[in-house]
């Protein structure tokens, strides 16, 4: 009998936080809200001294995450890039600008950064989203740093072709899955758990089964 999907899922969790791994398993991050949530805790604990220990107001968090809205992968990757070494965003507290790291390229592989695997994310549909064929969805897999999805992982089992995979994250983006905090995403990797590629995130029209990698 071939493997299930949810056990194909399960042991890639468990081969991710395995022993000494810096990846932690997050099983409560299940919707959107919660992923805002998580990355405004992370934001708030890295930046005590940027904040002067003060927490983000709402309207504060939302000038956060309007500067996270990308309206293209391409568009998230320049910002990922940072200015020497640091990813940031910035807020207008009364008179002050303050500039927070979200990510600090000297700490990956270490230092403040946090690493976090979830499953079985919500993506909902949205209000605008009149198509018929628009429905509600589960993502598989993904990888986070500082509270961003990062890498975004759709598994099938073995009875299926990796390329099932592709066409599903290729449709996904075409449904408009990928905004919000899921509009930082730089990679998808596709798996049967015996085939897997990745490739590097981009519009449904630009997307082609070409730029996979093994």
């Amino acid at each position: 009998m071939p493997e299930l999907e949810s056990t194909i899922e399960r042991k890639l969790i468990e081969q991710l936080v395995y022993g000494e791994s810096q990846w932690t398993y997050r099983e409560d991050l299940k919707t959107e809200a919660d992923l805002w949530a998580n990355f405004k805790y992370i934001l708030e604990q890295n930046n005590k001294d940027r904040l002067n220990g003060e927490l983000l107001s709402d309207s504060e968090f939302e000038q956060v995450k309007n500067q996270l809205q990308f309206s293209s992968f391409y568009k998230a990757g320049e910002w990922l890039v940072g200015e020497n070494g640091k990813v940031q965003v910035h807020v207008q507290r009364d008179t002050e600008r303050l500039h927070l790291v979200v990510m600090n390229h000297e700490h990956i592989a270490g230092g403040s950064s946090v690493y976090e695997v979830i499953n079985q994310y919500s993506a909902l549909k949205t209000e605008e989203d009149t198509a018929a064929s628009t429905r509600d969805r589960r993502f598989d897999v993904t990888l986070m740093i500082n509270g961003l999805p990062l890498i975004h992982i759709e598994l099938k089992n073995k009875q299926h072709s990796y390329i099932d995979g592709f066409w599903q994250i290729r449709k996904y983006i075409g449904e408009g899955k990928f905004t919000g905090i899921f509009s930082a995403v730089q990679m998808f990797v596709v798996s049967n758990g015996v085939d897997t590629r990745y490739f590097a995130a981009a519009g449904d029209t630009e997307l082609n089964p070409k730029f996979m990698s093994g």
